[in-house]
């Protein structure tokens, strides 16, 4: 059902010192897939570490929105790991066909259409599911 996993997320609170951490410290290279949401009120940057897809998220406003109350509930860390499906509808019918819920159902943007699986049905993890495209290729890091 899944094609690849895609990245793995971690919330932070300050972007410029996980950056710090994980870009200059660690030696993660930077990707372009990086922006903001403000309609779900958050900012992302990807980089690639030890050959794999990363994500930073942070609240634009601390305690707001998805991210800030995700990580006002549980502090900083990991956040999501993101998979690629051919077909988003199909993915949430087979995963809801195994007595998983689904968060968030989102299809209104053709560039990234996403759903997340409940945490409590895949053992603490937040797993977000979408639907590859041109663009989510374009910006999986490199190959």
């Amino acid at each position: 059902m899944l094609k690849r996993l895609d990245h793995v997320s971690i919330g932070v609170l300050d972007m410029d010192k996980a950056r710090e951490l994980f870009v200059d410290i660690l030696g993660g290279e930077v990707l372009p897939d990086a922006g903001q949401s403000d309609a779900a009120g958050f900012d992302w940057m990807t980089f690639m570490l030890g050959g794999k897809k990363m994500e930073l998220v942070t609240p634009q406003v601390v305690g707001e929105g998805g991210i800030g109350q995700y990580i006002a509930k549980n502090g900083e860390g990991f956040h999501h790991i993101s998979c690629a499906v051919e077909n988003l509808d199909e993915a949430r019918e087979y995963f809801e066909s195994k007595g998983l819920r689904i968060l968030g159902f989102d299809d209104r943007s053709p560039a990234f259409k996403h759903f997340y699986l409940h945490p409590k049905d895949s053992f603490g993890a937040l797993v977000q599911v979408f639907e590859e495209s041109e663009s989510t290729l374009r910006l999986s890091g490199p190959e």
